[in-house]
């Protein structure tokens, strides 16, 4: 029977509510069977390392730990408050017993810190508060203390992660794993967490059948490890409180699965902090339990730059992760072949990537309510200050719909109007933001209605105009604020024109649309699809190789079906690419992705169906994949020729 990942399911109470009426004596009476169950509430704090600013709020590191009135004591939002009961099993010698443990409950403290649930009262209890966040829509973010950080060669389902343990009366023996008492009545277990409290380290499974948690007496105080004899503390913590302010907001914080990010001190990876987007890339992610691999990420713990105070670092990964999901299921999606996110705000990117890659930190400055995104190390700055507006080192031309930089500038100043704060603002009136004000903004819009079809769907891929558009929308009842009578057309034209974004969109010419549309039932031998040029010549290398998401390494088409087809489709390539490049031709309604080298070639004769009511409409994505040589420009055309 797999291991159940207990963080990926708030299961809230497991035992139940026993009541039962008895016949009484002489007089007829009634009385209550005593109850065997009990509650259980209390509330998580943390103390934070509040961030620095100076008189125009512009970050400069952490405020001095060392001075206690710097230091804020805040709920622990959305951490998991696990129970387990623990069982005395009678060994075959009829006198020694084997403690057995099972999960109990499981819940998520509140938006203040608060929990409670109902548990079992007849056996000894022990409560825990594990390094487990509420996600949203389900799935989990696990933080693991791995001690290898994401290169260990566990399986996920048995990495470590954080715990805090008292027993069901509230006392903690020092040196005792697995502290538990039988409770006396309804009790109160609160968790406090200074900034050096040690944590243990936990194999959290449990089996799904009878709730067994086999390893829940087996945990390492985190100092009995080499070189960690300070507590990780209330860094924990601060992690997963960023990610619930992330989800207060947007709605959720994962990317669509469970997300497991390593956070252990003294360990940093060459890339930083970082989400692998690519779930393959890790193996050992994979969840027995659901039949799926889990999202894994590094936060840096180490010497010279820990992450686990910067929400500047965590909120952008939170971001990205969510816009990267949430284009999963649209039209020019392409689960089957994503477009992993860059992670580097360039300022020549494909539509959809831009959109990606410029919300990522704008998301993140709406939380924070300011522009500036700091990475720290202590009192100082680990990396210089973001300021999310600055759009200085760009030549004119690189301020386009296809630009991050432009597109994170311009949502700052969506943020400042949606709020009514005139711009440039300073930090008394940004402090009155309302993050939900602009929260429609950074949402994907509805499915649209094709020109040519009744299909709900996109007619091209997510961009930032897709985007303006939802401004425009009616207000919602959980909204606060009516963004349409704020964001007419007399103020998006001069909102929008310095950073390259014409508006209202035009109807003609490059930006009218991000898609070709290459008509209804094509066919090579009547109507030939017109050429089109795929280009490196704005294509940036992020560590090392190229992305291959540049404005002109990616064009997306799509076609309309009136019937099942088969058909033999030839991709022409002129000249041939040269060794290590490949197009891809994404067909996503089929599920396949047709690789090309060289001058091109055809496919099998492949028959793409209607599955609905026709006309059915295909999306196509075709992409220039080269990423460590520099290709010159290719022509490309694309033939679709009925075959019998």
């Amino acid at each position: 029977m797999p291991l159940y990942r207990a963080s990926l399911r708030a299961l809230g109470a497991v035992a139940l509510l026993a009541a039962a009426l008895a016949c009484g004596g002489k007089k007829g009476g009634t009385t209550s069977a005593p109850s065997t169950t009990i509650s259980l509430s209390g509330s998580v704090t943390y103390v934070r390392v509040p961030l620095a600013t100076d008189a125009n709020g512009v970050p400069t590191g952490l405020a001095d730990s060392t001075v206690a009135t710097n230091l804020k004591t805040l709920p622990a939002r959305g951490v998991l408050v696990r129970t387990y009961q623990r069982l005395d099993q009678l060994n075959p010698d009829g006198s020694t017993k084997t403690p057995v443990w099972l999960v109990a409950s499981e819940v998520y403290t509140d938006s203040t810190g608060h929990y409670s649930t109902i548990v079992d009262k007849d056996k000894p209890l022990m409560v825990e508060l594990l390094s487990s966040f509420n996600g949203g829509t389900g799935s989990p973010l696990n933080l693991i203390g791995d001690p290898a950080g994401i290169n260990s060669t566990v399986i996920q389902a048995n990495r470590y992660r954080y715990a805090m343990r008292k027993a069901i009366d509230g006392t903690a023996p020092s040196g005792n794993p697995a502290p538990a008492t039988i409770p006396a009545g309804d009790s109160v277990v609160d968790f406090a967490v200074g900034l050096t409290d040690p944590w243990w380290l936990v194999n959290a499974n449990y089996l799904p059948g009878n709730r067994l948690a086999p390893e829940a007496d087996d945990a390492i105080l985190e100092t009995t490890l080499p070189g960690r004899t300070i507590g990780t503390g209330s860094r924990i913590l601060a992690i997963g409180d960023t990610a619930a302010s992330f989800l207060a907001v947007y709605g959720t914080a994962t990317p669509g699965a469970a997300l497991d990010l390593h956070y252990a001190p003294g360990v940093s990876e060459a890339r930083g902090s970082f989400v692998e987007y690519d779930r393959t890339t890790y193996p050992l992610a994979y969840d027995a339990s659901f039949g799926s691999l889990h999202y894994f990420g590094s936060l840096q713990g180490g010497p010279t730059n820990d992450d686990a105070w910067d929400e500047g670092v965590i909120l952008p990964l939170l971001s990205r992760g969510v816009l990267f999901s949430r284009n999963l299921g649209r039209t020019f999606g392409f689960p089957l072949a994503p477009l992993f996110p860059v992670a580097m705000p360039l300022p020549d990117l494909s539509p959809d990537s831009a959109r990606v890659e410029g919300f990522a930190d704008a998301m993140a400055a709406n939380i924070l309510k300011s522009p500036y995104l700091a990475d720290t190390q202590g009192t100082t700055l680990a990396t210089p200050v973001l300021d999310i507006r600055d759009v200085s080192s760009l030549a004119t031309t690189e301020l386009t719909p296809y630009s991050a930089p432009a597109i994170r500038a311009l949502s700052w100043e969506v943020i400042l109007k949606a709020n009514s704060v005139a711009a440039p603002g300073g930090p008394a009136t940004w402090s009155t933001l309302n993050p939900l004000a602009a929260g429609r903004f950074f949402s994907s819009p509805s499915l649209t209605n094709g020109a040519t079809d009744s299909t709900a769907r996109d007619i091209e891929p997510l961009n930032i105009y897709s985007q303006l558009a939802r401004l425009k929308e009616a207000r919602s009842s959980s909204e606060p604020v009516d963004l349409a009578p704020i964001f007419t057309d007399a103020v998006l034209t001069p909102l929008t024109a310095p950073y390259g974004i014409v508006w209202p969109r035009p109807t003609t010419g490059t930006y009218a649309s991000f898609a070709a549309n290459w008509g209804t039932d094509p066919n090579a031998l009547t109507t030939p699809l017109a050429p089109f040029t795929l280009s490196m010549g704005k294509a940036v290398q992020v560590r090392g190789f190229y992305p291959n998401q540049s404005e002109g390494e990616v064009f997306y088409s799509g076609f309309s079906l009136s019937a099942d087809k088969r058909y033999v489709i030839g991709v022409t390539i002129s000249p041939a690419l040269a060794a290590g490049g490949e197009l891809d031709l994404d067909l996503p309604l089929l599920g396949r992705t047709f690789t090309f080298s060289g001058s091109g070639g055809t496919t099998p004769a492949t028959i793409l169906t209607v599955s609905t009511t026709a006309p059915v409409y295909h999306p196509v994505r075709v992409r220039l994949k080269s990423p460590a040589v520099l290709q010159p420009d290719v022509a490309v055309t694309v033939s679709f020729t009925p075959s019998l």
